[in-house]
């Protein structure tokens, strides 16, 4: 009797993995800045928002308290990178989920997860494009405090803040349809940005809740580095850990949900 033998599947070697991996990512960055009403938002709105309410509107409290001055642009740097990643990655997999691409995009011999390594590159690189115009418009008008190190720091963190980001957003996209995906992101994005406490003071009230959203604690990391004492409110060791710990949870729901349902 002849025996049946099987072999396991061959691994891919590291250059095409890498490859793949690098395909993956720039379709997905090609799509996303061929989307203008995506891009152009994203990328001129909050620069717009910071010229007006941080630089302008603040001008005379920041010449009486000029950590203020750092402090808004923390805020508004957060603002930048929150949005593409909330709304690039959650209502991008929304409408792909409705449109079945998901399941397209597993029948092709690509590594398991590339589209979602390449969501989450995107999202940081989108996080980037939307903090440098702040940063430069920080430095020349800007009246920032913090030393050009202080400042490195604060960029460093920024940027790979928009990873609990990319998470909530991922986890957003596999619960909600494409169509109400932009309302659900919506209802966490806005209230988040101006409960946090990052433009505007808050009612003694409203203080507790702040812990709750990842832009206070992201923006509490990045005054910690920044080296701006005065509007720490949190030691950054406990912010850096409910990040983790929001990246993980929603990450790996979405993760579950997805293998499950697709």
């Amino acid at each position: 009797m002849n025996t049946l033998t099987v072999s396991a599947p061959a691994l891919m070697p590291s250059a095409r993995l890498l490859r793949a991996y690098w395909i993956e990512t720039r379709f997905e960055l090609v799509k996303m800045l061929r989307s203008a009403a995506f891009t152009l938002p994203f990328l001129a709105i909050p620069l717009a928002a910071y010229l007006l309410f941080g630089v302008a509107i603040a001008g005379e409290a920041i010449v009486k308290d000029p950590q203020l001055a750092d402090y808004l642009f923390s805020g508004f740097s957060v603002l930048a990178i929150s949005g593409p990643a909330l709304f690039g990655v959650g209502c991008t997999l929304a409408h792909e989920r409705d449109a079945g691409l998901l399941q397209l995009k597993r029948a092709q011999p690509a590594p398991a997860g590339s589209w979602l390594v390449a969501k989450m590159a995107v999202s940081v690189v989108f996080g980037a494009l939307a903090y440098l115009p702040i940063l430069a418009a920080g430095l020349a008008v800007g009246k920032l405090t913090a030393t050009p190190p202080e400042l490195a720091a604060m960029s460093v963190v920024l940027i790979l803040g928009v990873l609990p980001f990319s998470a909530v957003g991922l986890l957003v996209g596999t619960l909600a349809s494409g169509s109400a995906a932009p309302a659900w992101t919506n209802l966490i994005y806005l209230p988040m940005l101006w409960l946090s406490g990052m433009f505007i003071p808050l009612p003694a009230f409203l203080h507790g809740q702040t812990i709750i959203w990842p832009a206070f604690h992201l923006n509490q990391i990045a005054l910690a580095a920044g080296g701006v004492e005065k509007f720490k409110f949190i030691p950054p060791q406990m912010a850096v850990a409910v990040l983790m710990g929001i990246t993980t949870v929603c990450a790996a729901f979405a993760l579950w949900r997805l293998r499950r349902r697709g």
